[in-house]
């Protein structure tokens, strides 16, 4: 199997949401690559989250605050959706102050120069009249999902309440797997990746930060043995391709009948063979179904197939 170095085109592509196409991809690798960058994007990417809230007056999520319309428990799920970034490796705590009759928004939260606040828009409460709401927010940078039972860290007081959070920017993945081909080679695949986030990062930042992470992984597996080791096997592969495609058709041990209908097609050689779809063999004369199936079940054996015939990978995802 030669190796094809595969091109990424970027489809569609927007701040929430990118359509990329990778192609040409070696046989089995469209469902490989896409599954795990699906899981890679969805568990392990970087973020920023608000995890947990200090709010003045208030003891426990059952509570409720004077002309405030929004409980306790709503304004907690309301804080959880707020989505910022942290430009600082250290945990940051902001502040929200707020009086009178309004509508409170996250952009009301202060925030210094390493807080950026990427929905401002995002309703926190409505107050009424005479109300006021005082909270302190504490931020702090995390992977994947953090859980709202969780054991407190030591330095956070406990008049704190605590939120779960995702950090991942990541909202959707979703890819597919088509067949294609590239020059001689009739069995690629095509992976179609879609990537929606929330803002925070870019479908296409986010996409190379979870390459880099399966990169880093990997890499740590290719010091088992020196490169030039590796390189021969690649270097194997790619001249088990050479000698298939270059064995005469008579090396398939096909029948008498089969055998003679593609030679005096002119099909002399397996890589002919694989040029050809499966409705340009059965309009070769005498060529039947029969043959068909006897033809399409001997290139199996050898890891081929007929051009342009669906194969069994189907569409990823969980």
């Amino acid at each position: 199997m030669k190796f094809l170095a595969p091109h990424i085109e970027k489809r569609v592509l927007d701040s929430k949401y990118g359509l990329f196409i990778v192609e040409p991809l070696n046989r089995g690798f469209g469902n490989t690559l896409g599954n795990a960058l699906r899981r890679v994007l969805f568990s392990s990417l970087p973020g920023a989250a608000i995890t947990a809230v200090r709010i003045e007056g208030v003891f426990h999520e059952f509570s409720t605050i004077p002309g405030v319309r929004e409980d306790v428990i709503e304004i907690l799920f309301n804080i959880k959706n707020i989505k910022l970034k942290l430009h600082s490796r250290e945990p940051k705590l902001l502040r929200l102050e707020v009086q009178g009759e309004r509508d409170v928004k996250a952009g009301d939260i202060e925030a210094d120069s390493d807080v950026e606040i990427i929905n401002p828009e995002h309703h926190i409460a409505a107050l009424d009249e005479g109300a006021s709401l005082k909270m302190d927010l504490y931020v702090e940078n995390g992977i994947g999902y953090l859980p709202l039972e969780r054991e407190r860290k030591p330095n956070l007081p406990i008049d704190f309440l605590l939120i779960d959070a995702v950090f991942s920017p990541v909202t959707k993945v979703a890819y597919k797997v088509e067949e294609t081909r590239y020059e001689q080679y009739t069995q690629c695949e095509r992976l179609i990746l879609e990537i929606w986030t929330d803002g925070r990062s870019s479908p296409e930042e986010a996409l190379s930060q979870g390459a880099n992470i399966l990169v880093e992984y990997f890499s740590e597996f290719t010091k088992l043995v020196p490169s030039a080791t590796a390189q021969k096997g690649i270097e194997s592969l790619e001249a088990r391709e050479d000698t298939l495609f270059s064995l005469p058709i008579k090396e398939l041990e096909l029948s008498v009948r089969s055998e003679n209908c593609l030679l005096r097609a002119g099909i002399k050689t397996v890589g002919e063979l694989v040029q050809k779809t499966p409705e340009e063999l059965l309009k070769i004369r005498n060529l039947g179904k029969k043959s068909l199936v006897e033809i399409r079940e001997k290139l199996q054996k050898l890891g081929l197939k007929l051009k342009e015939e669906k194969s069994d990978t189907g569409e990823g995802g969980e």
